[in-house]
């Protein structure tokens, strides 16, 4: 069991480890993502946005398919990296990155200019209160298009019937090799903080030798109802709910889906 330390998350201070971490399954992501587009709002813009868009691996790959691609972050040393992958890539032209809020970002893009906005592996869950999620989809609501979509992809809770479980993530480019070891505590009740204690111990392996890194924060959780019924409360509606490979399902609880917003 790790022990909680003073670093948020360290993973997220390099924007080359998280970038080699997160690739494997970029491309199906992408591909997912694509077709939700073609099947939601094939009359809306072709243009996407990434809140919270890290080294900015999404949109990276989009920009190379053709998409126009708008993607911000807090922090600066992300958007810094993606800027410059982009950038040497050969895709500035068509790629925007900044450094904003998901709370205020909404003067930086252009009013219903956005097609598809995504917000994928639980990022939307860093958001610490319902005020917080339903000033994210103001923004949101906002920028997108009439016809565009917001997809979300969140897994739900199941108070006070989830273990504790653990999972290993690991990424290599070159001869530099990331592994990442998590350890998920989840909350028991649905009237307390509803928190879930994410604990970290990342791996870097690389010629020069080997750091290791501990970290933890926490995640906000919903179950199925308080997630509805803060879309309810926001400008949102929920469309439809798909697996992570685009195809329809019925969301569990606890598990992992994509909900497909438009405007309300």
């Amino acid at each position: 069991m790790f022990e909680p330390n003073d670093q948020a998350n360290a993973l997220y201070e390099d924007p080359v480890v998280y970038d080699i971490l997160h690739a494997p399954g970029t491309a199906e992501d992408v591909d997912a993502l694509e077709s939700i587009h073609t099947r939601f709002a094939s009359g809306a813009p072709d243009t996407w946005l990434e809140p919270a868009c890290g080294s900015g691996r999404y949109l990276r790959l989009a920009a190379k398919r053709g998409h126009r691609v708008i993607g911000f972050d807090l922090e600066s040393s992300m958007i810094e990296y993606a800027a410059q992958r982009a950038d040497r890539l050969g895709l500035a032209d068509r790629s925007t990155f900044f450094v904003a809020d998901m709370r205020t970002f909404a003067p930086y893009v252009k009013a219903r200019s956005v097609g598809l906005a995504f917000n994928l592996i639980n990022t939307i869950r860093h958001l610490e209160s319902d005020d917080d999620l339903l000033r994210h989809f103001d923004q949101i609501a906002s920028v997108l298009h009439p016809g565009g979509v917001y997809v979300v992809g969140l897994s739900l809770t199941l108070y006070g019937h989830e273990m504790p479980s653990e999972d290993v993530w690991e990424g290599a480019r070159g001869r530099c090799k990331v592994s990442q070891f998590i350890h998920y505590t989840p909350p028991t009740d649905r009237d307390g903080d509803r928190l879930e204690q994410i604990y970290s111990h990342l791996t870097v392996s690389r010629p020069s030798g080997k750091t290791e890194i501990p970290s933890c924060y926490a995640l906000r959780a919903y179950d199925e109802a308080q997630w509805r019924r803060a879309i309810d409360r926001s400008p949102l509606r929920v469309i439809e709910t798909l697996d992570q490979s685009g195809h329809a399902c019925r969301p569990e609880a606890p598990g992992y889906a994509l909900w497909v917003l438009g405007r309300g």
